[in-house]
């Protein structure tokens, strides 16, 4: 998976890092047909992190306009999440250690994309807030 920062990023805010990301789809898609196994694992370190505050979506559709995707905060392909419950109030949360991209066949998010589809040769633009 390549991965490559917009030109000026990442910047600071305040004690954090603000970047923008193009990512390009794998060679060979994951989709196990459990939602919670499926998908393209993201990992904080793999953009030299420690942890996610948060991923954002910037379009709603893959690079060549044909496929949608969704980024799940927290979540792992191993089915776990490294999510916790809400901290007590005035307390602050934990960062997630990664992100999944679940990719579907059309910006509608209709069907997930099939077990083994080369993605490769198109990407997806996130914006993201790490420490």
């Amino acid at each position: 998976m390549a991965i490559r920062s917009l030109a000026g990023y990442p910047q600071p805010v305040g004690e954090k890092y603000e970047t923008y990301v193009d990512i390009d789809g794998p060679v060979s898609y994951a989709n196990t047909g459990t939602f919670a196994t499926s998908g393209q694992q993201l990992n904080a370190s793999d953009l030299g992190f420690g942890g996610f505050e948060s991923v954002e979506t910037l379009t709603d559709a893959s690079s060549d306009g044909v496929n949608g995707f969704i980024v799940v905060l927290g979540a792992t392909v191993a089915g776990a999440t490294n999510l916790s419950k809400a901290p007590p109030a005035g307390s602050p949360g934990d960062v997630a250690q990664s992100a999944v991209i679940h990719w579907y066949t059309s910006p509608a998010l209709g069907a997930e994309v099939a077990n083994g589809v080369n993605l490769s040769g198109k990407y997806i633009r996130l914006r993201v807030r790490a420490v």
